[in-house]
């Protein structure tokens, strides 16, 4: 999908997420041989949007966690305030503002990644709780993309009233795909600062 609005809500995944709901794991070789179950594609359009917004909300509350960690707690709060606001009702451009305003706290997050940073025994555990919440999220947003062929066709017959589900759909391949680029940078800091995480953390870093 080639517009602004794209752009702007890839932006959204740059670095976290806070946990969501559990999914059950599955083979799918497009993902080094391991994903975990989505939804059918049979979904109803409010089941896959609100599945979507839900994981945007847990996006937000991890980037809260990191940010508090990185000593940048101001960078997340108009992201963490922006998701909250989403509802079923809302339309593309109000996901894509969100998205937007989440843009910011990630890039923050990301150019905090890249330095060293004294972290006391809070910092470490804020961090590690995030890191955490990111490796349940890319699972989540990843178990969003099985038969996602399948959903986008039934979305789009659908018509107007799956319009904005259609939309966060097509970008939802990409973002699992951040998520998960984004547990390897993670790791790769607590590597760097001396921040011990779940050895699930590590491990689902190592398979993505």
């Amino acid at each position: 999908m080639i517009t602004s609005s794209k752009s702007a809500l890839i932006a959204c995944l740059a670095v976290a997420a806070l946990g969501a709901a559990n999914a059950s794991l599955a083979q799918n070789p497009g993902n080094g041989g391991t994903t975990y179950s989505g939804l059918q594609a049979t979904t109803r359009p409010e089941e896959f949007l609100g599945k979507f917004i839900e994981l945007e909300r847990a996006d937000a509350a991890a980037n809260t966690l990191l940010a508090n960690a990185l000593h940048i707690a101001e960078a997340a709060k108009p992201a963490a305030s922006a998701m909250q606001a989403l509802d079923m009702q809302a339309s593309i451009g109000e996901v894509t503002s969100a998205a937007a305003a989440a843009g910011a706290t990630h890039q923050a997050v990301t150019q905090a990644l890249a330095g060293r940073i004294a972290l006391n025994d809070t910092d470490k555990a804020n961090f590690a709780n995030g890191a955490v919440a990111l490796m349940q999220t890319a699972k989540e947003f990843t178990a969003l993309t099985k038969n996602i062929g399948a959903t986008k066709q039934a979305l789009a017959a659908a018509g107007a009233p799956a319009r904005v589900a259609l939309y966060a759909a097509r970008n939802t391949p990409e973002m699992a795909a951040q998520l998960r680029a984004q547990v390897k940078a993670v790791v790769a800091f607590a590597s760097a600062n001396q921040v011990t995480l779940s050895a699930d953390v590590v491990e689902a870093a190592a398979a993505m």
